[in-house]
């Protein structure tokens, strides 16, 4: 008789530490890709009852997985054009998979600001980009502010009226901020509803950003 699969001890840190240094969206597709490959929706369904209250946007990714969808497109070339003439990027928060493919995609300098409420080894996250990526600390991104410059940070189900993003982005984006750079761009990386309250993330208007990408 073939066992049923079952979900390892300790997943609960594992998707915490892939969390803080990958981001929600990209650890929650590499943890449902792999327990699907493991276990199939049985298993999925199961890590959706283990983790899926803490993280909301694992809990949204294994449902859309359940019901048929994979990876979204990462959108790369909407959000290139979304930063035509712009000389310098200020990335807010961490979506490896997205900044990974945005990185390749272009020559412009990109920083990331050090602010996370995940606690990643910062130290990891910089080797992964080598000098390719700068990191900053909120008390000085403004240096890298300019009428060539750009904010960008991600969402998650962002509708007409609402994205939601981490926290760090109303950190980083009041009104002063808002005048020193010539774009702040919402880069939406979920693309489905969310089922439960989005714990981690805070709700901001979408006419605060120049352009949601989606």
């Amino acid at each position: 008789m073939t066992q049923t699969p079952t979900l390892p001890r300790g997943l609960s840190s594992a998707f915490h530490v892939a969390v803080s240094e990958l981001g929600m969206c990209t650890a929650a597709w590499l943890f449902v890709e792999e327990v699907a490959a493991e276990g199939g929706p049985q298993l999925l369904e199961a890590l959706r009852g283990s983790l899926g209250t803490d993280w909301p946007v694992l809990d949204t990714v294994i449902g859309a997985s359940l019901a048929g969808a994979g990876r979204p497109e990462l959108g790369v070339d909407r959000v290139l054009a979304a930063l035509a003439d712009v000389e310098q990027l200020v990335c807010v928060g961490l979506e490896t998979a997205w900044l990974d493919a945005l990185a390749a995609a272009t020559d412009v300098p990109m920083a990331i600001v050090r602010q996370s409420v995940f606690s990643p080894d910062w130290a990891r996250v910089s080797a992964n980009y080598g000098a390719r990526v700068t990191l900053v600390g909120l008390d000085a991104f403004q240096r890298f502010a300019g009428s060539r410059s750009a904010l960008l940070t991600f969402s998650y189900a962002a509708d007409d009226h609402t994205a939601h993003v981490l926290p760090a982005w109303v950190r980083v984006s009041g009104v002063d901020v808002r005048s020193q750079f010539r774009e702040l761009v919402a880069w939406e990386v979920l693309h489905h509803p969310f089922e439960r309250w989005p714990r981690w993330l805070v709700g901001v208007p979408t006419d605060g950003f120049s352009v949601v990408v989606r």
